[in-house]
């Protein structure tokens, strides 16, 4: 199974001149809780809500003029539409991250994230309780009772 496979095909974007103010609009209006930040179409940054969360309460930045790209993180990391899920998973991990953007030759196709991780382990332990319970001979559930007392 590739990134793509669990990725998010619609990603929200913002172009490197909006201001803070309006980026944040943004992701209210779509509910999302990041934006990639893009230049000319490509990926260059990915704001979250809690990088502008500590933006919005410092109070020295006008919000409503400040570019987006003077606040983004200095690195953007990627992962290739065509790696693995424990690709994934170890790039997340090493460099403490909670979403990537998903490209193709630097092209964005997509972003994933450890919640989209979690609901691909959460349906594929689905399938191996199914697998038990159809191969495995019925057994008794320890019958449980509250009492008041």
């Amino acid at each position: 199974m590739t990134v793509l496979d669990i990725a998010r095909e619609v990603v929200v974007t913002e172009s490197v001149e909006t201001s803070i103010a309006d980026v944040v609009r943004t992701m209210q209006r779509e509910t999302v809780g990041s934006v990639v930040v893009v230049d000319d179409g490509d990926p260059v940054g990915l704001v979250t809500d809690r990088d502008l969360a500590m933006v919005v309460l410092d109070e020295r930045v006008d919000v409503e003029e400040t570019p987006i790209m003077e606040v983004v993180p200095d690195q953007l990391v990627t992962v290739d539409a065509d790696a693995g899920v424990y690709e994934l998973v170890a790039l997340l991990s090493e460099k403490g991250l909670r979403r990537v953007p998903v490209v193709d030759n630097g092209d964005l196709v997509g972003i994933v994230s450890l919640s989209d991780v979690v609901v691909l382990l959460g349906m594929e332990l689905q399938h191996v309780a199914n697998a038990i319970r159809t191969t495995a001979p019925a057994y008794e559930r320890p019958v449980t009772t509250f009492d008041d007392d």
